[in-house]
């Protein structure tokens, strides 16, 4: 019996985003599952645009630099796609606000851009250890963040612009890489982790579920993944299910990470910012995993959902 989302699941998840997901990933829910406004969900999200067109503020949870930089604005661009026709309305203003930051080539080398470890910037703000500064990582470019960037500049951008041709070249560039950027992940690469044998045993926990690359039945991808969807769609399911009130993590849970991931400058990671963070994944997680089992059928009621 294939696993689905019950109408008392949905309404118990519901409360729990009600009553503890920030603005964005609320619109968001409105918009996925109540008929909501795709127009305001991208107002809210444009509250994280600096005027350099970039993207900041936390809009990555754990990240609390508000500068903008390439990573940030992929971050921006997952919550841009979530919106049917993003062109119109709030959205082109986003789309045009975004052309410009990465017109303006900051964090652009001439292999692409650099990732999330390439920001100097990041070390003044409350951050996890995978966003803290690299030397290493300013001078080299993240595949990952340069191909999503890359294709939003070949879908939005003006065909024969300078931007467009380098976005172009770069694309051809890393045309036989499978590495890509996938849940903030920034090294994902489905070929090297065999996604199509995929087996829960010996899945890193940390690693986004295949499931979420493939997206949606309509993928190229789905045919020769169907096992592993389904078997990922009944783990979400699962989850979903198990998904309790949110809770801080506790002083002695934080002292074992401190201890066990010592900061390079002898500080410590898990500062207020970080609890707060963390406790704004919670929602963020419903919300997006409650919208691929909408994309694969898992939801047994019909939406939208207007009580």
């Amino acid at each position: 019996m294939t696993k689905k989302i019950s109408p008392e699941e949905f309404f118990r998840l519901r409360r729990l985003v009600y009553r503890n997901a920030r603005p964005l990933d609320y619109a968001m829910w409105k918009y996925l599952f109540e008929n909501g406004s795709g127009d305001d969900f991208l107002r809210v999200l444009s509250g994280y645009q600096n005027e350099d067109g970039g993207f900041g503020h936390n809009i990555e949870c754990n990240n609390w630099n508000p500068n903008s930089s390439p990573y940030t604005v992929c971050i921006a661009l997952d919550y841009l796609d979530i919106v049917e026709e993003p062109a119109g309305g709030a959205g082109g203003s986003i789309i045009a606000g975004i052309m410009k930051y990465l017109e303006s080539g900051v964090y652009m080398l001439e292999s692409g851009w650099v990732g999330m470890q390439g920001i100097p910037g990041n070390n003044d703000y409350a951050h996890m250890p995978w966003f803290h500064f690299d030397p290493g990582k300013a001078t080299e470019a993240d595949i990952g963040v340069t191909k999503r960037l890359s294709d939003f500049i070949l879908r939005y951008g003006e065909q024969g612009s300078d931007i467009y041709k380098k976005a172009a070249g770069l694309r051809d560039r890393y045309k036989d890489c499978s590495q890509v950027l996938l849940e903030g992940y920034p090294d994902y690469d489905p070929e090297a982790l065999d996604i199509k044998s995929y087996d829960p045993d010996n899945w890193a926990s940390w690693l986004p579920l295949p499931v979420y690359f493939v997206g949606s039945p309509e993928s190229s991808y789905y045919p020769e993944c169907r096992r592993t969807v389904e078997l990922n769609l009944d783990t979400i399911v699962d989850r979903l299910v198990d998904t309790g009130e949110f809770q801080f993590a506790s002083p002695e849970d934080l002292e074992a990470y401190e201890k066990s991931t010592p900061h390079p400058e002898g500080k410590r990671w898990c500062l207020p910012e970080q609890t707060v963070g963390n406790y704004y994944w919670g929602a963020h997680f419903i919300t997006r995993d409650m919208n691929i089992l909408r994309r694969f059928d898992r939801l047994d009621f019909s939406l939208p959902v207007l009580n």
